[in-house]
């Protein structure tokens, strides 16, 4: 759910707002192998002359997602379409049949799958800051930059 609430507020302040990017992205990983790890990434595909001012529009919003919760309406437009997802998984073969296949390997996937809807529903925006807080710190981040052959950073 962090994931999507960035991904709105990013997709807010870089398109809407700025007009820097199109589609800018967020993406979070948390491998089951390997516990305490895992990756939140967000990127922006921007013209040249707009790196700097992304790069400081992010940082803005990490440190703003860091300080106060989200409002209730940025936590619904992140939230329903995962709980859309959930919906219309069992509504197709591929759905079944992807569960199906997790479960044989990973028995307690069908338990991750049915109570996943209350978990995903009962977490608010006070969790969301939480979470903000521990994992989204610029200071602790990796950035990479990368720029055509030729554009200094």
């Amino acid at each position: 759910l962090l994931q999507r609430v960035v991904q709105v507020e990013l997709t807010d302040t870089l398109r809407e707002a700025l007009g820097k990017t199109y589609s800018p992205g967020v993406g979070a990983s948390t491998p089951r192998i390997w516990r305490g790890y895992g990756t939140f990434a967000l990127r922006a595909s921007v013209d040249v002359k707009e790196v700097a001012a992304t790069r400081a529009a992010i940082r803005r919003l990490l440190e703003e997602l860091r300080k106060a919760p989200v409002s209730a309406d940025i936590v619904q437009r992140a939230r329903a379409p995962m709980l859309e997802n959930l919906d219309a998984v069992l509504k197709t073969n591929a759905g079944w049949m992807g569960l199906a296949d997790r479960v044989q390997s990973k028995p307690d996937g069908i338990d991750r799958f049915v109570s996943s809807r209350a978990i995903m529903t009962a977490l608010t925006a006070d969790d969301l800051l939480a979470l903000a807080r521990r994992y989204l710190d610029p200071e602790q981040g990796l950035e990479v930059l990368v720029l055509p052959e030729g554009i200094e950073p």
